[in-house]
């Protein structure tokens, strides 16, 4: 089965402590013919993280900087490839600085990958967090789970 399908089949939103697992699936994944967009989210404030999503994912001038105009500027995003791999590092950080926002960002994330879906392009999210307890609510209906190497506690230290 490719990975891609594997990752997809409980949730588009996967989590990682360990960040060698986490470039091996990315590396894994890009040769899939995934997009790759990196976002370093240990710095992210209400202030910032509006400004590095809009940079790295190249969304239009017209980006209003809130999670509505996040969740209408993503859904019109088109990959050239298989699909696209969000990548939030250090996502832990931001998390816990604004707890409702993040869990948003990741909510929307989920709800356009099963949309995205329909229309045969392929969303998920790689989410890094230095904390091995981290968890979120149902995102889009489903929890976000942790990868196949890290579901065990004891693999996650």
């Amino acid at each position: 089965m490719e990975l891609w399908k594997s990752l997809l089949l409980n949730g588009a939103v996967k989590l990682f402590q360990r960040t060698e697992l986490l470039d091996a699936c990315i590396s894994d994944i890009s040769r899939e013919g995934f997009e790759i967009h990196v976002m370093d989210c240990s710095k992210w404030d209400l202030e910032s993280y509006h400004n590095d999503l809009a940079s790295i994912l190249q969304f239009p001038d017209y980006y209003g900087k809130n999670l509505d105009a996040f969740h209408d500027c993503l859904s019109d995003m088109a990959p050239e490839g298989r699909g696209m791999v969000l990548v939030f590092k250090n996502y832990d950080l931001f998390a816990n600085k604004e707890p409702e926002v993040a869990y948003r960002l990741l909510d929307i994330v989920q709800t356009n990958a099963w949309r995205f879906l329909l229309e045969d392009i392929k969303l998920l999210a790689f989410v890094q967090s230095n904390d091995a307890t981290i968890e979120f609510p149902r995102l889009g209906g489903m929890p976000a789970e942790w990868n196949n190497e890290e579901w065990l506690n004891v693999n996650r230290g």
